[in-house]
């Protein structure tokens, strides 16, 4: 066998898996339920994930743990703001330094990112 995983027969190249209105899903609450070990190894397998949610509170914390790379719009109320820092690898940020450039956001199409392995956070205007 060679080096890299294989699902199956096939080893994708690049895959993105899209999990929209996922986060409260039972497969989700518990470490220990399947979906939670698979999204885990998924890059492993060059599968990247996203999971759309309308707020960061219905993640479950072992979720918040593996994002490496978290995309807000605005409307996140301060102490959500701060639990998602706080219990996710964001923490490794000054979370009050965070929310005073994330609160000043109106436009509702304008998008705070953090990338959590680059060390960067952006403020994306929309285009409109």
């Amino acid at each position: 066998r060679n080096a890299n995983l294989t699902i199956g027969r096939l080893t994708p190249h690049r895959c993105l898996l899209i999990l929209d209105d996922f986060a409260s899903h039972p497969l989700l609450k518990n470490r220990e339920q399947d979906m939670c070990r698979i999204l885990k190894k998924l890059r492993h397998f060059n599968i990247s994930v996203v999971i759309c949610v309308q707020t960061a509170k219905s993640l479950s914390k072992d979720v918040k743990r593996i994002l490496t790379d978290i995309v807000l719009f605005p409307g996140l109320s301060e102490d959500d703001f701060m639990e998602l820092m706080k219990e996710s690898m964001a923490g490794k940020f000054d979370r009050y330094e965070l929310w005073e450039k994330y609160k000043v956001i109106q436009d509702p199409h304008t998008s705070f990112r953090i990338h959590i392995y680059a060390n960067k956070v952006q403020i994306v205007k929309s285009q409109a």
